[in-house]
């Protein structure tokens, strides 16, 4: 009951506000044509603001970096006190009509608990769109439950607050396998394009995971045999310090219009990761990465009304990988899969995850507020063949709220409902659209 009285005032609180924020910025104007704005337009006086809006077009200015910046805070007995900054810098290297917009996004948080995750993601096209870079470098001193491999298993009411970038607030269910790790990430791939909007890329990457503590094995008498000491002792990998490094083979597709807020074209990914023990990986694998992403949208006048599909598959072809290093939920490049679930949460040899969502505008003419709707599925196989991939399908669903943060980089505040099964349940923060 308290929980279905809370969803209702949020959505009252949301309406109201969007009714405030139309009025205030647009009830003045006599043709009432839409405009994107962002939250900070509140604060511009009107007589500055019509001055803005009745220029017929803004100059983008090439090479000038936009800045957006938000801070997240948090609380939870087996974490503490959790802070964060988020960052998202947009700039154009060339003519816009025929350059998309390149983005870098870099946040950190850190707990009282002696927890700290640094990242830094970027995607830079260059003039005409002829290259592109592409990277993903995170530090983390990190602690997480582990649950096993495959779908189909309970977690017990696995609930929390997420953060950009993976911090969370989540307590432990007594099902709950807690690690903590440090964990080095180094993905950068350089793509040179062949044909329209079709690009050719290699790379390097690099998973390193140390000082691994696998507490309910090490702190139990007798110790336990848990799911990442048993999976590594049974293929041959130190429980606490594994390594993956390969290079990475890959065709990208991409005629999306903006890679920040994305409202029509698609995105399709196919990365071969071999990994090699000559470049330091503690044993040889090869790894199948696959995505795919697409917008409908569903109004010419606001094309932000859209429904996306996002496709992601991962896949262990050959060898063995470390058991952290195995495919995991949220652990894409943006931590962004699995919400209504908690990071790392669901994990698995091989694991494919699909999502539906639904983007509508709630301000009417400002662009300032808007909101999603989505539904998602994942399936992931274990390595003693007993779940197998499409066997069991963990579902969640969940709505959330998008705040125009910065018309000059289209990012978004987003915040999100999530609910899995077995009463999983999370708040997620992000900039940027999910996908």
């Amino acid at each position: 009951m308290k929980r279905k009285n809370f969803i209702y005032h949020f959505l009252l609180f949301i309406f109201f506000l969007s009714q405030f924020l139309s009025f205030d910025l647009s009830a003045q104007e006599s043709n009432k044509t839409f405009r994107q704005d962002d939250i900070f337009s509140i604060f511009i006086k009107k007589e500055k603001r019509a001055q803005r809006d009745s220029a017929t077009k803004e100059t983008i200015i090439i090479r000038k970096p936009y800045f957006a910046t938000t801070p997240f805070v948090g609380y939870n007995p087996a974490y503490g006190f959790l802070i964060g900054l988020g960052t998202t810098m947009a700039i154009y290297l060339g003519d816009p009509v025929a350059t998309p917009v390149s983005s870098v996004c870099a946040a950190i948080n850190l707990t009282t608990a002696h927890q700290a995750i640094i990242t830094v993601r970027s995607n830079i096209i260059t003039d005409g769109s002829s290259y592109i870079l592409r990277g993903d470098w995170r530090y983390l001193v990190f602690s997480q439950p582990t649950y096993g491999l495959g779908t189909g298993i309970k977690m017990h009411t696995n609930r929390g607050i997420v953060f950009n970038d993976g911090g969370s607030t989540a307590s432990l269910p007594p099902d709950a396998q807690p690690l903590n790790y440090d964990y080095i990430r180094l993905y950068e791939t350089f793509f040179f394009r062949f044909a329209k909007n079709w690009y050719l890329g290699i790379g390097y990457c690099l998973d390193d995971f140390s000082k691994i503590v696998d507490h309910n094995h090490v702190d139990s008498v007798p110790p336990q045999e848990t799911s990442n000491y048993k999976y590594s002792t049974d293929h041959g990998f130190n429980p606490e310090k594994y390594t993956m490094s390969g290079l990475s083979l890959e065709v990208l597709l991409d005629s999306r219009n903006n890679s920040i807020r994305p409202t029509r074209g698609f995105l399709a990914n196919i990365a071969v990761r071999p990994n090699f023990t000559f470049l330091g990986s503690s044993k040889n694998s090869l790894m199948l990465n696959t995505e795919f992403r697409t917008y409908i949208s569903l109004s010419k006048r606001r094309p932000d009304h859209l429904i996306g599909f996002w496709y992601l598959g991962q896949f262990t072809e050959k060898g063995t990988v470390p058991y952290l290093g195995l495919p995991a939920l949220c652990w894409d490049m943006y931590n962004r899969a699995g919400r209504g679930y908690i990071q790392g949460s669901i994990r698995g040899v091989n694991s494919v995850y699909v999502e539906t969502e639904y983007r509508f505008p709630i301000s009417p003419y400002s662009g300032i507020l808007s909101g999603v709707a989505f539904v998602n599925a994942t399936t992931a196989s274990s390595d003693d063949g007993t779940r197998k991939l499409f066997q069991y399908v963990d579902p969640a669903a969940g709505f959330g709220l998008r705040i125009m943060f910065s018309r000059k980089t289209l990012s978004n505040l987003c915040i999100d409902f999530g609910f899995g099964a077995d009463g999983t349940k999370g708040i997620f923060f992000n900039l940027n659209e999910t996908f």
